[in-house]
């Protein structure tokens, strides 16, 4: 399948202050599997490991068609050094992975300019040329814009969606897949051509499509992230990985299905070998049999970015749960919103649902992250874990119990239509597009906010929300009635729909 690309990305640090570690061995290791392998990979080196020459010997031998170079934005002691800033990180830590002084965000635009140049003034002194890609758990849209337009980059990543998990939280962004971001907010896709970053975002590590949102709540059986992140348990493990696969590359994904695999190398190969051997065979498998393209990240971004002009829909879904509680999770990202579709037993819900909005500005566009941690988001109409408690739950409820979500359907390359069937025996269908959710035959909704306050009123057919200072306003076509903390809609000659998009924006 065309669409279907795995992308294995391993960045490389040049110091580990909190435990003497190997971080060569990983390195040559993962270059040597991949090789063995006949896998395209991407490797993005920080600062510091481009100044060790252990590390510069190896990359200059080892280049090739099959191997690109980027760079790992993580601030070290030696690239702030190198621009006249001071090293604000913890005693003893030459590169620390709190938010400040670790990441580009806690510094002013100006010296984020100042360490993005020295940065690839070192890469192209060093290896001849100017990297193609770059990536780092945690960017800001600044950064984003500078790199992109003066270096022309062909793609970056970032991090999943994670909770504070290390110092930083990402939670609300375009799920999976590619997407544009806006000038104002790294985590959120734009909507118009004059604010759109023209060189796409790709999130990390392979997200789970059923536990990745929540990890705890459903008590699943292995413990750790829900990625295809090596070192961890499901990283490792072959049921679960296998799984994964089916469902990243076996069901329908729209504009594309793609993930990154890889691992840092101060985690020490003997804690991922396991974990990214087993990962490689599958990948080399999957890759044989035509079921993927292993391709460098910079490959992707540029194929992107010829196919797409702006942000396209992508889905990610799991019909069938490898933890064996009998969950499924319908996951849809478009330029104007996400959607999580999740049933559990009889029980059919949206358990999360983000508004997009280009002119929303991130916390640290301008003003300097100072604090240990960070968090980037965007304007939430539903979030079950957040918004609920012992007492009451948030999400968009079916009011009618059903058995399955027993198929989904690619009716273009915008637009999933997922078929429902209920305990009476009815097929239902909830098709997204990209700018809005339609409910055929589905019956009465029960959307409830929980713990929440971002609702504010109901303007005739328009929900109104406000959040992180900005209002928000959703269509509804159907008949609603405000109840405390929620409201119920009932449909219209059988059918609801939600409006994302202003008329004339799409």
């Amino acid at each position: 399948m065309s669409n279907n690309v795995m992308n294995i990305v391993n960045f490389v640090r040049g110091c580990e202050p909190r435990k003497p570690k190997d971080l060569y061995t990983p390195v040559a290791q993962e270059i040597a599997v991949n090789r063995e392998n006949g896998l395209k990979s991407t490797f993005l080196l920080q600062y510091d490991a481009m100044l060790r020459s252990d590390f510069q010997e190896l990359f200059l031998r080892e280049q090739g068609a099959d191997m690109e170079l980027g760079l790992w934005f993580e601030m070290c002691r030696p690239l702030t050094e190198a621009v006249g800033i001071e090293w604000r990180g913890r005693p003893g830590f030459d590169w620390d992975w709190y938010v400040d002084p670790g990441f580009l965000p806690a510094y002013t635009p100006k010296q984020r300019e100042m360490l993005i140049d020295e940065a690839f003034a070192k890469f192209y002194e060093i290896f001849g040329y100017s990297p193609r890609v770059a990536g780092s758990w945690l960017l800001d849209a600044h950064s984003m814009a500078y790199m992109s337009e003066k270096y022309h980059l062909e793609a970056m990543c970032i991090c999943r969606e994670q909770y504070a998990v290390d110092a930083y939280t990402l939670w609300g962004g375009y799920y999976s897949g590619g997407y544009y971001p806006s000038r104002r907010n790294m985590l959120c896709p734009a909507q118009t051509e004059q604010m759109q970053i023209n060189t796409p975002v790709f999130r990390m590590l392979g997200i789970d499509p059923i536990y990745g949102y929540d990890e705890g709540k459903h008590a699943p059986k292995i413990g750790g992230c829900y990625t295809m992140e090596p070192c961890w348990p499901c990283g490792k493990d072959r049921e679960f990985m296998e799984w994964d696969f089916r469902s990243y590359y076996g069901n329908p994904s729209l504009a594309m299905s793609q993930a990154t695999t890889g691992q840092e190398n101060s985690f020490g190969w003997d804690r991922f070998e396991d974990g990214y051997r087993l990962q490689i065979e599958l990948i080399r498998r999957y890759a044989e049999n035509g079921q993927l393209r292993v391709e460098t990240l910079g490959e992707t971004g540029a194929a992107f970015r010829k196919q797409f002009r702006k942000t396209p829909a992508a889905a990610l879904s799991a019909l069938e749960d490898w933890s064996g509680n009998d969950l499924q999770s319908v996951w849809f990202s478009s330029a104007y919103y996400r959607a999580n579709l999740f049933r559990k037993g009889n029980r059919l819900y949206f358990r999360d649902m983000q508004y997009f909005d280009e002119k929303v500005r991130e916390d640290f566009l301008e003003a300097p992250c100072r604090a240990w941690k960070a968090a980037y988001g965007n304007l939430p109409l539903v979030d079950n874990r957040f918004w609920s408690n012992e007492n009451q739950e948030a999400g968009l409820f079916f009011e009618e119990r059903v058995d399955s979500i027993e198929k989904l359907t690619e009716n273009a390359e915008d637009v999933l239509q997922v078929n429902i069937r209920f305990t009476d025996g009815h097929v239902g269908t909830v098709t997204l597009d990209t700018a809005s959710i339609t409910f055929r035959d589905c019956g009465e909704l029960l959307w409830s906010f929980g713990t929440s306050d971002v609702l504010r009123n109901i303007d005739q057919n328009e929900v109104v929300c406000a959040a992180h200072g900005q209002c928000y306003r959703i269509k509804i076509q159907g008949n609603i009635r405000q109840l405390d903390r929620s409201m119920s809609i009932k449909p219209d000659n059988k059918m609801i729909r939600f409006v994302f998009a202003p008329e004339g924006r799409i």
